[in-house]
C-alpha cells in the first residue's frame, strides 16, 4: 500500500451491512462480473498490486492449466462502495477484490457474501506469512474471508543533520534508545526547537494520534459492539498530541501540501512517524534532502499502518482456481517482485532475508530499510478493527484539528468528540 493512508472518509460499511441483502436483486442471476468470459475478474486499485504479475495472470496463471485472471482497475477511493453495489444488486460482482486493511472489517456484517478461506485449504499456507497480519484476516464469527497482501510496518523517519545540529543522538541505534518512550520523543522536539534553526519535530499531530492508537490492540468499538473511545488507551494519544501542540513542536501544516512540500524540503520538519509506504512520497517531496534521513524504531515500539487483503466473493466462478491464483500472486517470491516493483511490503517474512531487500539506500545515507521495517512488521501487534471504526474515530481526528488549526480548548475538543462518537455509533446499535 505504497499511496494511501487510513482513510478517514465516512463510513459507509456497517449502516449498509443490515440492509445489503435486502435490496432488490435487479441484476439477480448475472451473479459474476466475468460470466460468460474465459478469465476470472479481479477489481484493485493502482498501486495495490504488481502491474507485471497481472499481465502474466491475464495471459495464463502459472501453474493452473487453462486459468486466465483479468485485473480492473478502480478508483482507491471507489471500490468499496462499487463492491457493495454489485453485492446488493446481485449482478456483475468481482470474482476477487482487493480490500484494504482498514476497511476490511465494514464488510464483516456481510461476511457471508465472501468465502471463507479455510474451506479452499489457506491454513495450509498460514506459516509463511505474519502471524498478526494472518489474524486479520478473520472475521469475529471465525471466517476467513480476506488474505494477506502487503503490510505496513511504521519507524520513526528522522533528519540526522538536524538532530545532530540540535546536540541530539544521530546514529539510528542510539536514536531508538534515546527516544524509546513517546515522552522522550517530546523531549526530543524541545530540544530540536532550541537548536540551529529551531525545526519542528513533526508536521502536524495527526500522524502521532495515530500511531499511538495503532500500538494498542485496541481502537474505538470492541469485539462486543461497545464504545471503547473514552478509555485510557484512546485518551494517551490524544494527551500526548495536545501536549505536542502546546509545547510548539508541531509545524501545524496539513501534509500533501505545498507547505508541507516547501518545510520537508527546507528542513522546517525534523522528523516523521509513519509506514514503510511513505518512503517514495518522502523522496519525490523532498529529493534535495537525499542522504540526510535515518530510520529508527518508532517510540514505544512498532504498529502496522496500512496495507491489503485479497477476498472471493460468493459469486465467484471457480473458487479452486482463484485460490490457487491468489497462493501463486502473493506466495513469498512473488511478494519479493511487488517489493521490488513497487513497494509493497511483503507479508511474508522468508522475503525478508532476500539479498534483493538488502539493498543500502543512499537517500537514508546508505542504510538498509529493511533492518528496521522487518523487525517492525514481524512485531507489530494484533489490532481489533470494528466495522463502525471509521465513523467513531472521525470526531476525535477532527476535533483535534480543530484544536492544532483552529485554537480550539483541548478539553472541550475531548468531550465534543467522545459525545459525537458516542451518539453517532448509538444510531448504528453500538453500546
Amino acid at each position: 500500500m505504497p499511496h494511501r493512508t487510513m482513510s478517514r472518509r465516512g463510513l459507509l460499511g456497517a449502516s449498509l451491512g443490515a440492509a445489503l441483502l435486502g435490496l432488490p436483486g435487479c441484476g439477480a442471476g448475472n451473479g459474476s462480473a466475468s460470466a460468460g468470459t474465459d478469465h476470472l475478474s479481479l477489481w484493485y486499485w493502482k498501486g495495490s498490486l504488481s502491474d507485471k504479475l497481472l499481465a502474466t495472470a491475464r495471459r495464463a496463471v502459472p501453474g493452473v492449466p487453462g486459468l486466465r485472471v483479468k485485473g480492473s482497475q478502480i478508483p482507491d477511493g471507489d471500490i468499496d462502495s462499487k463492491v457493495r453495489t454489485s453485492l446488493a444488486a446481485r449482478a456483475y460482482v468481482p470474482d476477487l477484490t482487493v480490500v484494504n486493511s482498514d476497511n476490511l472489517a465494514t464488510f464483516f456484517p456481510d461476511e457471508n457474501e465472501f468465502l471463507d478461506l479455510r474451506t479452499l485449504g489457506a491454513e495450509r499456507v498460514r506459516d509463511q506469512y505474519l502471524d498478526w497480519k494472518w489474524k486479520g484476516c478473520f472475521a469475529p464469527s471465525g471466517r476467513m474471508i480476506g488474505f494477506p497482501l502487503d503490510a505496513g510496518p511504521t519507524a520513526l523517519y528522522y533528519r540526522r543533520d538536524l538532530f545532530r545540529r540540535a546536540g541530539l543522538p544521530d546514529e539510528p541505534q542510539a536514536v531508538a534508545e534515546e527516544l524509546s518512550t513517546w515522552e522522550k520523543y517530546l523531549a526530543a522536539g524541545r530540544a530540536l526547537r532550541k537548536g540551529p534553526g529551531k525545526p519542528y519535530l513533526v508536521s502536524n499531530v495527526g500522524n502521532v494520534f495515530q500511531q499511538v492508537l495503532l500500538q494498542s490492540p485496541k481502537q474505538f468499538v470492541d469485539a462486543d459492539n461497545r464504545f471503547i473511545g473514552d478509555q485510557a488507551h484512546v485518551k494517551r494519544a490524544w494527551d500526548l498530541s495536545v501536549e505536542m501542540l502546546r509545547q510548539g513542536l508541531s509545524a501545524r501544516i496539513v501534509d500533501g501540501t505545498p507547505d508541507y512540500n516547501a518545510a520537508m524540503g527546507g528542513g522546517r520538519v525534523a522528523s516523521m512517524t509513519t509506514a514503510v509506504w511513505a518512503i517514495n512520497g518522502l523522496k519525490d517531496t523532498a529529493p534535495k534532502t537525499s542522504g540526510a534521513w535515518r530510520l529508527t524504531t518508532m517510540p514505544d515500539g512498532p504498529a502496522n499502518y496500512g496495507g491489503s487483503y485479497v477476498t472471493l466473493t460468493r459469486y465467484c466462478r471457480d473458487p479452486e482456481g482463484a485460490f490457487a491464483f491468489v497462493k501463486w500472486l502473493l506466495g513469498p517470491a512473488n511478494q519479493l517482485k511487488s517489493y521490488q516493483e513497487m513497494a509493497l511490503f511483503p507479508t511474508t517474512p522468508a522475503a525478508y532475508a532476500d539479498p534483493a531487500m538488502h539493498k543500502p539506500d543512499p537517500f537514508f545515507g546508505g542504510q538498509r530499510p529493511i533492518d528496521v521495517f522487518g523487525p517492525a512488521a514481524q512485531k507489530a501487534p494484533v489490532v481489533y478493527f470494528s466495522p463502525y471504526e471509521e465513523t467513531a474515530n472521525t470526531p476525535f481526528f477532527q476535533e483535534l484539528t480543530n484544536v492544532e488549526s483552529l485554537g480550539k480548548k483541548p478539553d472541550r475538543a475531548w468531550r465534543d468528540a467522545v459525545n459525537t462518537a458516542e451518539t453517532t455509533l448509538s444510531r448504528l446499535g453500538v453500546s
